[in-house]
Formats: C-alpha cells, sequence, structure tokens
C-alpha cells in the first residue's frame, strides 16, 4: 500500500545532503549574506505556497544543525583536542564570551583549564606553546592568513590580503615607502607633533590639572600617521580634541572585538543590515579613507621630499582591484599604524609611573651617555635600558593581543612542541597569553626591563617574544614604530616625573583593555612634574 513520505522527512533529506554535499567542504563566510537570503526566500516560498511546508522547513533545519553538530563532536578532524564542550560545535559560544572585548582575558582561562592545545571553534585551535610564531608565522610555514582576514571584502589591502602573490605584490609597494630616504624624512616628522604634547603637559601643570594621557598619546600617533600616510595630519594635538573622523573609525573597530571569532557573522552584517549605529561608523570611516586616498596627487618631479605612503599605494596599484586595494591599504597603514604603537605607548607610561625608580633610570642613561633626545639613532645606540623598557612594553602589552590567526593548508597540517595540526585548521597564536608564560618569563606579569640587559636568565625562551612577527611575513613599520617609541618615551621622560592623581592608581589601563584586533587599553591619567636638571 503506498504510503505518503511525510514532508519532515524530505526537509530531513535535503538539510543532511546540504551539509555533507555542500557546507562540509572548502569556506562559506564571504557566501554566507547570500546564503541567508536564499534560505529566508526558500522557507518563506514554503510556508505561503505548501500547506504543510512548516515540516519541510523544521525537518530541513533539525537534520542540518543535527547533522552538524554530531560531526563536529564525534567524526571532526580536531575531535580529540580538549576545550569547552559548546566551542566544539559553534563559534557562536566564542562571541558570547567576547561580547565585552575581552578576548585575550578569556582565551587566558582557558589555557589554565585546558593547556596549551585548546580547541575553541569546529576547526579552530589556540596554541599557548611558544613555538607556534615559528610554525605559522616563520619563512618556512605553509600557512595562510585564516577567513578573519577578509574582513574588508572586497576591500583588500597589505594586511588583510590572504592571496600568497598578491600579498607580495603589495608588499612590494609598501616597501617603496619604507626605503632609507622615505624613513629619514618621516622619522623626524614625529618631533613637532612631540612638542605639541610637551605644550600640553606644561598647560596642565601650569593649571594644576591631571594629564589625560590616552587622549594625547593617540592624538599623537593620529596625527603622524595623518602625516605619513596622507600627507596632512588630523590636527587633534592642535585643536585639542578629537577629529570626527577618528571617533568613528574608533566605534567602528570596536566591532571586532565580539564579532571577530566570527568572520561570517561580520560579513552579514556589512552586507545586509541597515546601515546605522556602529554600521554607519564603519562605512561611513571606509569612505572617508577612499575619498582621501583618491585626493592624493602625483609629487613634484624636483622635490626633494620623498612622497607619502599613499603615492606608493596609489600610483604603483595596477590591475582590476587597484581601487578595493587601495582603500584596504589606507584603512590599513591609519589603523595598524596608529592604535598599537599608542597603546604600547600608554602600556609603558603607565608601568613607568608604577616603577619610578624605571624612569629614572632611562633618564640617568640618557645623560651619562650623552643622547640626543631628538634622534632615535643616538637613543638607539646609547640607551640599552630605554630599548629594554620597550621591548617589555612590547611583551606585556602586545599590539595584537589574540589576533593574527593562521590556517593551515588544505593538504598538509604542521607539527608544534610535538603536536601534530592537521589541515584546514585555523590556528590562534595569543601574543598576551604567550607573552606572560611563568616558564617563558622568569616574574612574567612584572615589568622588568633588566631581563633584556643585565639579568638574560629572566628570558626563559625568547621564542616567546615576537611582537612584530618574524622574516617576510614581518610588521613592515616595525623600524617607523620602534622610532616613535624611543623618541615619546625618551622625551617625556627625561622631561618629567610622573605619578597617578591623588586616590588613583591607573590600574583601570589593564582592567578596561579592550581586545578589538589591535589593544585599546583602558585610560591613563596623570600628574606631570617637571624635572630639575
Amino acid at each position: 500500500m503506498y504510503t505518503t513520505i511525510p514532508h519532515a522527512y524530505i526537509g530531513a533529506v535535503v538539510g543532511l545532503g546540504a551539509h555533507h554535499g555542500l557546507f562540509i567542504h572548502g569556506e562559506w563566510h564571504i557566501q554566507a549574506p547570500f546564503i541567508l537570503v536564499a534560505h529566508l526566500i526558500g522557507f518563506l516560498y514554503l510556508a505561503l505556497m505548501i500547506a504543510t511546508g512548516w515540516q519541510i522547513i523544521s525537518g530541513y533545519l533539525l537534520a542540518l544543525f543535527s547533522s552538524i553538530a554530531i560531526y563536529r563532536l564525534f567524526f571532526h578532524r580536531l575531535k580529540h583536542f580538549p576545550g569547552p564542550f559548546l566551542a566544539s560545535t559553534t563559534k557562536i559560544w566564542h562571541v558570547w564570551k567576547a561580547r565585552n572585548s575581552t578576548n585575550h582575558f578569556f582565551l587566558k582561562r582557558l589555557q589554565r583549564e585546558y593547556g596549551d592545545f585548546v580547541r575553541t571553534g569546529p576547526s579552530e585551535i589556540t596554541v599557548f606553546h611558544p613555538d607556534v610564531f615559528l610554525a605559522i608565522y616563520g619563512p618556512l610555514s605553509k600557512c595562510g592568513k585564516a577567513e578573519w582576514y577578509d574582513l574588508l571584502h572586497p576591500n583588500t589591502g597589505l594586511v588583510t590580503t590572504r592571496e600568497k602573490e598578491l600579498h607580495r605584490e603589495q608588499r612590494r609597494r609598501w616597501n617603496r615607502g619604507f626605503t632609507s630616504k622615505a624613513l629619514a624624512q618621516f622619522k623626524n616628522m614625529i618631533l613637532p607633533p612631540i612638542s605639541q604634547v610637551d605644550n600640553c603637559i606644561k598647560a596642565d601643570i601650569a593649571a594644576g590639572q591631571v594629564s589625560e594621557v590616552s587622549d594625547l598619546v593617540f592624538w599623537l600617533t593620529f596625527d603622524r600617521m595623518g602625516e605619513f600616510v596622507l600627507g596632512k595630519s588630523f590636527d587633534m594635538l592642535n585643536n585639542q580634541r578629537w577629529h570626527d573622523i577618528i571617533l568613528l573609525l574608533q566605534k567602528a573597530m570596536s566591532i571586532l572585538g565580539p564579532l571577530s571569532p566570527t568572520p561570517w557573522v561580520v560579513q552579514i552584517a556589512f552586507k545586509l543590515l541597515p546601515r546605522v549605529g556602529v554600521l554607519s561608523d564603519w562605512f561611513t570611516m571606509v569612505g572617508w579613507c577612499e575619498s582621501q586616498v583618491r585626493s592624493i596627487q602625483m609629487p613634484n618631479e624636483m622635490s626633494p621630499q620623498a612622497p607619502i605612503l599613499a603615492h606608493y599605494l596609489k600610483h604603483e596599484s595596477p590591475g582590476a582591484n587597484s581601487h578595493e586595494a587601495l582603500t584596504g591599504d589606507a584603512i590599513s597603514a591609519i589603523v595598524a599604524g596608529s592604535e598599537p604603537t599608542a597603546s604600547t605607548i600608554v602600556g609603558l607610561l603607565y608601568e613607568l609611573a608604577k616603577n619610578p625608580a624605571q624612569a629614572d633610570k632611562i633618564r640617568d642613561e640618557i645623560l651619562q651617555q650623552g643622547a640626543d633626545i631628538h634622534d632615535s639613532n643616538s637613543l638607539a645606540r646609547c640607551c640599552r635600558h630605554l630599548e629594554a623598557a620597550i621591548f617589555e612594553a612590547l611583551r606585556l602589552y602586545p599590539a595584537i593581543p589574540s589576533a593574527g590567526n593562521r590556517k593551515t593548508s588544505s593538504n598538509e597540517g604542521i607539527t608544534i612542541a610535538g603536536t601534530y595540526i592537521p589541515p584546514d585548521t585555523t590556528v590562534v597564536a595569543p601574543r598576551f597569553v604567550i607573552g606572560r608564560r611563568e616558564d617563558c618569563f622568569e616574574d612574567a606579569d612584572q615589568f622588568i626591563p633588566e631581563r633584556w640587559t643585565t639579568r638574560p636568565e629572566m628570558v626563559r625562551n625568547r621564542a616567546a617574544f615576537a611582537p612584530f612577527g618574524s622574516g617576510s611575513k614581518s610588521c613592515i613599520g616595525r623600524a617607523l614604530a620602534m622610532n616613535d617609541l624611543m623618541l615619546v618615551t625618551a622625551y617625556i621622560v627625561y622631561q618629567y616625573q610622573m605619578e597617578f592623581p591623588l586616590g588613583e592608581t591607573g590600574d583601570s589601563v589593564v582592567d578596561n583593555w579592550s581586545d578589538n584586533f589591535t589593544s585599546t587599553l583602558g585610560r591613563l591619567r596623570l600628574v606631570f612634574k617637571i624635572r630639575e636638571n
């Protein structure tokens, strides 16, 4: 006797087929908006046109998500790695845990509970062992950038480009902006903003006011990168207020904190949600960057000045995707050159205010060595303790606390510290946690610059310190960043004593530290006193 097959079974068969025949293979985050819209349209049609459509929909969704959960829990290639139960089934759980942009602190707790290799997503392993940096960033690594780097899609750029050949071509253009001639010119361009910060501090001293150091430092670094990238300052130090577009940029960057674990959610938000609130801020910021770079003109051939960075990004970007690459590069250059340096300076000044003897030691070194506080080359040659203090700040307050994910190749895994990680696996290497490992650094949570100079035994494993990456994959702006860190720190320490305002400890710098891909430390407020010669 013929029996009608329940419509829920039909939906279940389609759901199983969708998972095993489609979604289980390859990457789908870029297509997430289309997939969502297609499903909604299909569900709407079934619900309106077929009496039992809701049964088909229910059967489809139940079978699809059950199949996904069962596969990820019991049959996935990463099933033997330890980690939270829910992390094995969905990254949405991770979004919830990182909802306050504190992913770096959350990962620290996971390391304590589960060890050095933790499954933090269906196809993701977070590795807390210091060998991970060489394995995924080193010259022999075959790992590529993970899905997160499609954040700006269709815009690309040096930082976000996932195709290795395209990345090499873009790196070549960026290198033109970091020649010795260009760096010689732009290294000294930090000096006028430092003088402006000095004027602000002196005005606060005269008025008996507390200095809002976080504001001053961020104004300085963004003004500086405006000059370097676009050829014009944001004038925040001069105007003593935040530039509207930088406020929008910081609001827009706040998306990256909670949503970084789920790049497909970011794609849906950018493509489908109304452009209001923080999304409006994001697209306004992107549009501003596009308009600014379009306005860059070719330099005068007779000019003795090296062209600004945007010149190389604009006038040497051949190909159909040059516009997308240009926009991505502009955003990357401004953000990557400003936020990380500012956060490192804030962290360093916080530690020096907590440890005034360290600040005194830097100043004494400058005086004894006769170093020129306006010349980073002189400081680098003469001031080992200054450099060591910067290294400690980079270790304790990494510019990228938990991001920078890489992905093993589709046909070859990697082995880290004797542990094999299969192909097609996202590998997370959190600098915040690794840089504070006690088996790598004695008194790892303490600010002790001497570990880089007179007490080398306190560095138990140098591999755990990789603030700028390594080899050809290292940060292209390392020299410029170290230049700015040295000059700003030397100038402030040489001129001023620092202490926290009455009743404050400054600990909000750490307590309110946000992980929005780049570090955003909590507010630092200091009382400055002019040093006597």
